[in-house]
């Protein structure tokens, strides 16, 4: 009975407890988060190997950094935080991504063309061309900047307001980057 009551606490609740001593929160939170942070890093180093490493490096960090989480913030944001950190090391590690492609903090960017269509594209549309494998390929050609929003939004369910939160950016920029991820996704996907 009592395993059944800790598993329908909230996050904030389970990091409360886990720092009072009780060592089975910490398990019910990785548990909860491990498959969204695992979509999440893969989303943005693309390879299923180093997807498993950063996951597993993202749920360490996230146990010996617990001590810092302020419980008045969001518990998936934070771990999101250390997931999206953490992949971008791997990537910068890498050397395979230039970082200057990024937008500017007023959401300009040269290398993204301004596309006529703004109409995104519908959830039951992502979700069928995601298990037909078209996505995966076809984010793997946007830029790091719009696949993480849309892998975020998507794949993960964050709101924008999360996403801004989490990126650090403002919000009229996260929505910038999203309607031109789905443009430019769109573009891809309809020359298939």
């Amino acid at each position: 009975m009592e395993s059944f009551e800790i598993n329908k606490k909230t996050d904030k609740e389970l990091v409360v407890d886990y720092l009072a001593g009780q060592e089975e929160a910490f398990p019910i939170l990785l548990n909860r988060h491990l498959p969204s942070v695992y979509r999440l890093v893969f989303g943005l180093v693309l390879d299923k190997q180093v997807a498993e490493d950063v996951t597993q490096e993202v749920f360490i960090k996230a146990w010996k950094k617990i001590k810092s989480f302020k419980p008045e913030y969001s518990f998936k944001t934070w771990l999101f935080s250390i997931a999206r950190n953490s992949a971008i090391d791997y990537l910068r590690q890498k050397k395979d991504i230039v970082f200057s492609e990024f937008d500017n903090e007023a959401g300009d960017n040269v290398i993204a063309d301004t596309l006529a269509d703004s109409e995104p594209l519908p959830d039951e549309a992502f979700q069928k061309l995601e298990e037909a494998g078209v996505l995966v390929d076809s984010l793997k050609k946007l830029l790091p900047l719009y696949r993480e929003i849309l892998i975020l939004r998507y794949t993960n369910g964050l709101s924008l307001v999360e996403i801004s939160s989490l990126l650090k950016r403002p919000l009229e920029t996260v929505k910038s980057q999203h309607r031109r991820g789905l443009l430019h996704l769109k573009a891809f996907l309809t020359r298939i």
